[in-house]
């Protein structure tokens, strides 16, 4: 079973820090070059500081972001609390279609299970240099510094009261994130209840697998130099939760600007695409025309230099489009068709070729037009219950099949493991 608990969180002091919106960021992995730039200016204390720490004054990256770390400690930048907490998480933000949204969460520390136990499941494949950058960190600055995003199932609403803690009183600390998002938190000391309900969940990873990968990683690597009896802190990771059933749960299609093949041409790519699907030509909006057509797998293309079509697969057999090589799970998602049978099959493109991705449909479609892209593929939104179906299959999805907004905010809650 699940091993759950509150912990003794680290903090940031606004006393000291000042506004916490200048300190406070998405996870490491959704920030660009350009970003990270803006935001180390903001603050002495910004994540990215230590997040994605730089080289210099003969220091590695590493050694650096350690040493912010400890310096922020030091300072009382960073303050332990004396009891262990679970941390309340609300996240108001705007959705694809300007409507407002809010999310309920909270974190946790999750004993890590061993491999054997499938407690925790992932949907994605994982590499290795992202996990060996992250590990490197880890063992500099000894600590979670951000939460892998994890969802469990709550259909009879049992976690309702826990959470609405946050509506009987105001936040005790709170932010503006660069994403958009308001992100307001509490403390609330750990409850044996709560912990009790989640033991008996299975949990599924929404984002952060290299997060999580890194820290078995670690408790491999420090298991073996300490050999230390009993529970140790790096034997938990930060985890943040968030229920199947919240109605803030959002997960967008990143959509594919997939360059021009060679020798490309657009009747032929037409014509091979109606051995397996029909095919309607669209004249205007495009996006919403995916967005509202029925079909068990739906996509639009935009071609630069030619038309836009709206493709609905028709009942044909998966196994002989796709090849028997994966599961019926993963053979039910509208981006394995996409990539396995348009992209590879049909466009003749290798496997593992790497892509732009777009949350935005008007902005891929946009980009076929100007030719950023020479295809742009518009996908609907992949069910939560089809991250399930994968995970539980063991069935990795393709790369970027899921794009869950907001991401969970690093810097609100610091897990040590030492």
């Amino acid at each position: 079973m699940q091993d759950i608990k509150g912990f003794r969180g680290f903090c940031f002091d606004p006393a000291v820090t000042g506004n916490l919106d200048a300190v406070i960021t998405p996870p490491y992995d959704v920030i660009s070059d350009e970003e990270r730039d803006a935001l180390a200016a903001r603050s002495p204390h910004n994540m990215v500081h230590v997040l994605l720490p730089r080289e210099g004054e003969g220091r590695t990256r590493y050694e650096r972001a350690a040493d912010t770390f400890e310096r922020w400690i030091d300072e009382g930048a960073l303050k332990q609390d004396d009891a262990p907490h679970f941390y309340l998480v609300r996240q108001t933000f705007t959705d694809l279609v300007g409507d407002t949204q809010v999310r309920k969460g909270f974190f946790a520390a999750v004993h890590i299970p061993d491999p054997d136990q499938k407690l925790i499941l992932g949907h994605e494949r994982t590499f290795d240099k992202p996990i060996e950058d992250r590990l490197r960190l880890t063992e500099a600055v000894k600590a979670n510094l951000g939460a892998v995003f994890v969802l469990y199932g709550d259909p009879e609403g049992m976690m309702t009261p826990f959470l609405e803690e946050m509506e009987k009183r105001p936040a005790e600390f709170s932010a503006h994130t660069i994403d958009g998002v308001r992100q307001e938190f509490w403390r609330i000391l750990h409850n044996e209840r709560i912990a009790e309900f989640l033991r008996g969940k299975r949990l599924y990873i929404a984002d952060g697998h290299h997060r999580f990968q890194t820290a078995c990683a670690y408790r491999e690597a420090m298991h073996a130099r300490e050999n230390a009896e009993g529970p140790r802190p790096y034997d938990y990771v930060l985890m943040g939760f968030v229920a199947f059933e919240d109605p803030g749960l959002k997960i967008y299609p990143p959509h594919r600007l997939v360059p021009r093949p060679e020798g490309f041409e657009e009747a032929g790519f037409l014509e091979e695409l109606r051995r397996w699907f029909k095919v309607e030509r669209v004249d205007a909006d495009l996006p919403g025309t995916v967005e509202k057509a029925s079909g068990d797998c739906v996509m639009g293309v935009a071609i630069h230099g030619g038309g836009q079509y709206l493709l609905n697969l028709k009942k044909v057999d998966r196994t002989e489009f796709l090849g028997d090589d994966r599961g019926p799970a993963w053979r039910d998602l509208d981006v394995a068709v996409l990539h396995r049978g348009i992209i590879e099959r049909i466009l003749g493109i290798p496997e593992g070729t790497v892509f732009k991705y777009e949350k935005d449909a008007e902005n891929a479609v946009k980009a076929a037009e100007t030719g950023e892209a020479g295809l742009s593929f518009l996908l609907r939104a992949t069910r939560a219950e089809q991250i399930r179906a994968c995970a539980e299959a063991g069935e990795p999805m393709p790369q970027k099949s899921t794009y869950f907004f907001p991401k969970l905010p690093s810097g609100g809650v610091i897990h040590r493991l030492a």
